[in-house]
């Protein structure tokens, strides 16, 4: 019989809960910069959601933006701290959710783009994370009509994500000019693409939420939500297939060029 696979050690205690969003930012700029001290792939996402997050905060604090800020505030600071925990538990070498391992995994072994860095990243936190971060943050019990004013804001949100693309793609092009360049090709499509996506994913995201709060086997619905994000990971990473002969370029520029200019 096979010995059984090393066990992993278990994940560090989680940080105190922020309570703010400008205090989710003040430790995403933390962590960013010392991402990009140590020349890691991950500070692409990093940066990504730092910026996200800056807009989010911005809009909170405009009055009748959101029909409730409050939740908005919860909402963001439990979310961003799943990121947080995923991060913290695979630096640990902890067990993480197979979307995020998908994703750090990637910018371990140097194989992916800057493009797939930001998508695997935000596919991970969107696909996997936000139906639990809406679950612990919205009281149970509520019936679909009691209900309706979480999904408005939900939808406001989507909204504010498709007017922040272009400063993310701005962030992440900081890693590789080349997608500024293809920004500039596309025009306005390439912007409205990424929404789009971003917007389908919060889509089955909400319908997630739902079904931890149908009563269905919960053991179900979470091999629902992780194999959902997972195939996506896995889809995310069949550029390399298409243009095998990308990877050795990407890598020298990223680790040698991307260095020397001050990007890493």
């Amino acid at each position: 019989m096979a010995d059984p696979p090393p066990a992993r050690p278990p994940c560090p205690p989680a940080a105190p809960a922020a309570t703010t969003i400008a205090e989710i930012v003040t430790r995403m700029t933390a962590r960013w910069r010392t991402l990009q001290r140590a020349r890691d792939w991950r500070a692409v996402f990093a940066k990504t959601y730092l910026r996200t997050t800056e807009r989010i905060l911005a809009a909170t604090r405009r009055p009748g933006h959101f029909e409730n800020p409050a939740w908005m505030v919860q909402l963001d600071c439990n979310f961003a701290g799943r990121y947080f925990r995923a991060i913290d538990c695979w630096d640990a070498g902890g067990a993480c959710p197979l979307p995020w391992v998908v994703a750090f995994q990637g910018a371990q072994q140097k194989r992916t783009l800057v493009l797939q860095d930001m998508l695997l990243g935000m596919n991970a936190h969107i696909n996997y994370d936000l139906p639990y971060a809406l679950d612990a943050t919205i009281p149970p019990g509520l019936s679909l009509a009691a209900l309706a004013p979480y999904m408005r804001d939900h939808l406001r949100m989507n909204r504010l994500l498709a007017r922040t693309v272009n400063a993310v793609e701005q962030a992440a092009g900081a890693y590789d000019p080349l997608l500024d360049v293809g920004n500039w090709l596309l025009g306005p499509s390439a912007a409205q693409s990424t929404a789009q996506l971003i917007e389908i994913w919060r889509e089955r995201s909400w319908a997630h939420f739902l079904l931890l709060r149908d009563g269905s086997p919960r053991d179900a619905a979470d091999r629902l939500i992780e194999g959902t994000a997972h195939e996506y990971a896995l889809l995310l990473l069949q550029l390399q297939h298409v243009i095998p002969g990308i990877y050795w370029p990407n890598r020298l520029y990223r680790d040698s060029i991307g260095w020397l200019r001050g990007w890493f």
